[in-house]
């Protein structure tokens, strides 16, 4: 359901900053995320390239690579992109970034800073293209071609090195509803999702079935005027009720709020609520982003509202979701 397609013109202005994540460092950089708000700590200075993937320089961290490369499924050529370390590790884990409407996988890969994590937490991403820039997210229709080609991307990234048992998917705006259908869909070959600026779309009672429950963070922006906070919008629900609806599959008993530390002055603040005692599918998260607008959280982009530079989308969902396996 393209609910939010009329204001996509208006989102999604992405940018690449080079001049402000650039730096000349021949040693290898490492790194650690804090676990509280997904901040990435490093050693010093990363070196990029920015080599034209698909007609757009994308920001390359030294150590890593990146490549476009093609799937065929149902007879439909799908492209994606792939970011890993030089040195492939076997079995690494493998996360699956998602995009925005009328966006690409390259810039996904810029707005996220993501290639700064795989250089320092040694995992791969793949960034998959949409047909025509939409993802087809809503469960209730037929048509599962996004999800069929996903499933057969995990499968053909397996044989080429990724650990089947830790593969992760997580989106933004569209790609976020499409993480929400995997949850849905294809929970039995990925072990915990992340939605950005997503909530639970409202038939999704009647359609989602998942054969196994998996850990879930949401962020959402309480000044999001695409996906609004305490909902409003035909056919989506609001953050309350979308964590109500995974609490009763999840079988969650409470919830534990707490602030998160304010390390910038930006009119925004965090708050992580943890919904307990989940007896399936493990945990539960909502970060509520006060003043936040329809963003990726410490991302580089141009949005509807603030960009909270209290939180950080990338890391945070990695954080979470690398510590489950399937």
């Amino acid at each position: 359901m393209k609910i939010y397609q009329a204001a996509a013109a208006l989102v999604f202005g992405l940018i690449l900053s080079a001049s402000a994540e650039a730096a000349v460092k021949a040693a290898a950089v490492t790194g650690t995320v804090n676990p509280v708000n997904g901040m990435l700590s490093t050693s010093g200075n990363f070196s990029y390239t920015y080599p034209q993937i698909n007609g757009t320089a994308v920001a390359v961290a030294a150590g890593t690579t990146a490549f476009s490369a093609t799937l065929t499924v149902n007879g439909v050529a799908r492209t994606y992109i792939l970011m890993r370390p030089v040195a492939a590790a076997t079995a690494a884990p493998l996360l699956i970034l998602l995009h925005p409407i009328n966006t690409t996988p390259m810039q996904m890969a810029n707005l996220t800073k993501v290639i700064n994590f795989v250089a320092t937490q040694n995992f791969w991403v793949v960034l998959p293209q949409a047909v025509n820039g939409q993802w087809e997210d809503d469960i209730s229709r037929s048509g599962t071609d996004d999800t069929n080609f996903i499933s057969a991307l995990i499968d053909s990234l397996v044989t080429q090195g990724a650990d089947a048992t830790r593969v992760y998917a997580a989106g933004y705006s569209d790609g976020a509803f499409m993480s929400e259908r995997l949850a849905c869909e294809l929970s039995t070959k990925i072990a915990a999702f992340g939605i950005d600026a997503g909530a639970v779309i409202a038939n999704s009672p009647t359609y989602c079935k998942p054969a196994v429950q998996r850990p879930k963070l949401y962020i959402m922006g309480t000044n999001d005027p695409i996906v609004p906070y305490n909902g409003g919008r035909l056919g989506v629900d609001s953050a309350a009720a979308s964590m109500a609806f995974w609490v009763g599959l999840q079988h969650c008993g409470g919830t534990v709020a707490s602030m998160l530390p304010t390390l910038v002055s930006d009119g925004t603040t965090v708050q992580l609520t943890d919904y307990t005692g989940c007896t399936a599918g493990n945990d539960l998260r909502l970060y509520t982003v006060y003043n936040g607008g329809h963003a990726w959280p410490n991302g580089i982009t141009q949005t509807a509202g603030k960009t909270t530079q209290n939180l950080d989308a990338t890391g945070i969902i990695w954080s979470f979701a690398s510590a489950y396996h399937r």
